[in-house]
């Protein structure tokens, strides 16, 4: 009965660990992008902060930030660096997307084909 009891808790602690480092949905949906002084960038929309990850095709260069509701995402490009392109994900805050944020995975991002993991899973 005991080991019955050992075997029950130990699935059940198994199946809280695993259910705690389960995907979620991206939040590409809470941003809105617009040029602001001539600076791109994007507002939180959302009740929750989020974290952007954005990269202009043209330099590779990431700039990630976590944006509080209402908050706004400054990309620090202007129009001439979105010529050639432009990838953002956006997760809660705590995630990061389940494909590594680069041009290789460019199409996946760009097609919204992501997820979001816990950002301290191996492996992320």
């Amino acid at each position: 009965m005991i080991g019955r009891l050992l075997l029950a808790s130990t699935l059940l602690l198994a199946a809280e660990s695993a259910a705690a480092q389960q995907a979620v949905a991206h939040m590409e949906a809470c941003t809105d992008w617009d040029f602001i002084d001539g600076t791109f960038g994007a507002r939180n929309s959302c009740p929750k902060p989020i974290a952007i990850l954005f990269m202009t095709l043209a330099d590779q260069r990431i700039v990630g930030r976590d944006v509080p509701p209402g908050g706004r995402f400054d990309a620090g490009a202007g129009e001439r660096d979105l010529r050639r392109g432009w990838l953002f994900t956006a997760c809660p805050v705590g995630y990061l997307p389940n494909v590594k944020f680069s041009v290789a995975n460019g199409q996946t991002i760009l097609d919204s084909l992501y997820n979001c993991l816990p950002a301290g899973r191996p492996g992320v």
